[in-house]
């Protein structure tokens, strides 16, 4: 089937069908093909029929499949009804365990600012545009899954389009292309820590702070991840890495 886009009339009963519908079901047959409800966007075959295991292969899908499309201009917000369609064309994928609205329609304006960054769809195909394998890290789980790792690499555009933090936080945190423990961690309020807790620690919300760290010294966005590794604080020691001059 050719990519479509929705109408404004799509869009409108899209957004309607979100806030109405029930646990399992998916969405209705106008929204994916309907004469008012859609158009045809681009002269692109997609296979409707084709299951992805994650994220990361729907997005390495999509990416191959739009190899010879600006994919910059298509990820612009003039090109948001696509990617909503998308949500539709495999939402028996997609809707089975998220919720939130902006999983399945891109939100430019939420009430903390834009939460475009959260769908589903389009993500995952931004993130395997800029990232290639190194998008694994953060969307290398089930298609209906959003994840904390995905929320961290994403939310921000210093460290989602940050080639070189993204590269490290691979080889820091995956092993054998499964997220190791401890990797999404946050390190808890201060009213809430004890003595010696290490929740968090070298996790890669610690991590975006300490690149942030070392942008002062160093071009980190040229800096091979190897050599980022090697200069990151001790606390990262514990996902395998030594720092540089330790025994």
């Amino acid at each position: 089937m050719k990519i479509h886009t929705l109408t404004d009339v799509g869009e409108a009963a899209y957004r309607a069908w979100l806030e109405s519908r029930n646990p399992g079901e998916t969405p209705p047959v106008a929204l994916l093909n309907g004469a008012s409800e859609t158009a045809v966007a681009l002269d692109v075959e997609i296979d409707l029929t084709k299951k992805f295991g994650t994220r990361y292969e729907f997005g390495r899908y999509l990416t191959e499949i739009l190899k010879d499309r600006d994919i910059k201009s298509l990820l612009s917000q003039k090109n948001d009804g696509i990617w909503n369609w998308m949500t539709i064309a495999y939402f028996d994928q997609f809707g089975q365990k998220t919720s939130k609205p902006w999983h399945y329609v891109v939100t430019r304006r939420g009430h903390s600012g834009s939460l475009a960054y959260r769908h589903l769809a389009r993500t995952s195909v931004e993130m395997y545009w800029r990232h290639r394998e190194g998008s694994l890290v953060m969307l290398n789980v089930d298609m209906s899954t959003w994840g904390d790792m995905s929320e961290q690499l994403t939310s921000r555009q210093n460290v989602a389009y940050h080639k070189g933090f993204i590269k490290t936080a691979n080889l820091l945190y995956l092993d054998k292309g499964k997220l190791r423990r401890g990797a999404a961690g946050r390190v808890p309020p201060r009213a809430k820590r004890h003595t010696g807790d290490r929740r968090g620690r070298g996790g890669v919300a610690r991590l975006a702070l300490a690149v942030r760290r070392l942008c002062r010294t160093y071009d980190t966005h040229v800096l091979e991840p190897e050599n980022m590794i090697g200069l990151l604080p001790r606390e990262f020691s514990s996902f395998g890495h030594r720092p540089l001059g330790s025994q």
